[in-house]
């Protein structure tokens, strides 16, 4: 079982007791946020208090998976894919469809609760998923929404804050000092009142042998999920005999893994114990930097390579800034080809 740092216990132990009863909602966009909401609802389910999970799509299934005994509520999808490589023109493209998934959330929120008299919600980057009658909390690294221009990085920041401050409160899964692993993202002055968890990680460091010289580990919106993985299998013949494990996490088949060499292990999803396993028997990941990946490994001794999603600032900022650090380094994904193991 994953634990939480002692910031993030003071939190949930101040706002959450054994009798209530919790529904952890969780945003479906990569697997990120369903990963990072694993060790909250360990930490719930030791306490005895009752855990009720709501998502969608992939995040769901992984849920479900770890955690097959607790109540599952399916909810609707943002529907959000990375067609441009432009994180704006992105998100206006798709407002609509999120307004509408925002809108349902608000309703069928309140039949859930109404259905399983709950008492708390903690919704990761679900910002429609709340009731007046529950208390009601907001889970975000990304307090500040970056962007190579200014005012659209005030607006969204903005527009964010405006949905956080509907919450009781802001839960940021990072440390509030000069450990923080989300920098300028996670800096929260202008919120109305936040709490730091410290990271969530599901991964407990322990010593394992060196099983696999390469662990690819893929998340993410669609298309460039498919992209990156398609772009990654075509430099497989060049790292010769070395051993290599591929989870995809996907379940959409593509033909072009049919002739993947021997030496390659592939797998769709995988759970906490897979996960951890891979990467403490790994002498290099290769992964986007997402926020919930640089969690998991920033206490870990493996090396990794950072191929951010184009266009998703939050992951260029984070493979950059990491990239300081002698472990790690980054490259755009147009230039995958170049990768040198």
């Amino acid at each position: 079982m994953a634990s939480l740092y002692k910031e993030g216990i003071e939190v949930l132990s101040t706002h959450i007791n054994k009798d209530d009863i919790v529904i952890v909602a969780s945003l479906n966009w990569g697997l990120g946020h369903a990963a990072r909401c694993i060790p909250l609802i360990d930490y719930l389910l030791s306490l005895g208090t009752k855990v009720i999970i709501a998502s969608d799509g992939l995040s769901l299934k992984l849920l479900k998976k770890e955690f097959p005994e607790l109540p599952i509520y399916e909810l609707p999808s943002y529907g959000i894919s990375y067609r441009y490589h432009n994180m704006a023109l992105n998100m206006v493209l798709q407002s609509p469809t999120i307004a509408k998934a925002y809108y349902k959330e608000l309703n069928i929120a309140k039949e859930i609760v109404s259905e399983t008299k709950a008492t708390v919600i903690i919704s990761d980057n679900r910002f429609g998923f709340r009731t007046p009658t529950t208390k009601n909390y907001y889970i975000t690294h990304q307090v500040n929404i970056l962007h190579p221009i200014g005012f659209l990085s005030k607006i969204a920041s903005s527009v964010h804050r405006y949905f956080i401050n509907k919450f009781d409160q802001c839960w940021i899964p990072d440390f509030a000092d000069q450990r923080s692993l989300a920098g300028r993202m996670s800096v929260s002055t202008r919120l109305k009142n936040a709490a730091y968890l410290g990271p969530l990680t599901r991964i407990e460091n322990k010593v394992v042998p060196i099983k696999w010289d390469i662990f690819i580990l893929l998340s993410g919106p669609e298309p460039q999920r498919t992209i990156l993985e398609n772009a990654l299998i075509k430099l497989l013949p060049n790292w010769g005999d070395k051993k290599v494990l591929m989870i995809r996490g996907s379940e959409k088949i593509n033909p072009q893994l049919a002739d993947v060499e021997k030496n390659c292990t592939i797998l769709d999803l995988a759970d906490t114990m897979q996960i951890s396993d891979a990467l403490q028997s790994s002498h290099l990941l290769i992964a986007r930097s997402g926020y919930t990946t640089v969690m998991d490994i920033a206490h870990l001794d493996i090396k990794a390579i950072f191929i951010p999603t184009p266009g998703q600032t939050e992951q260029e900022y984070l493979a950059k800034t990491l990239s300081i650090h002698w472990k790690y380094t980054w490259i755009a994904q147009q230039n995958v080809s170049e990768i040198k193991i």
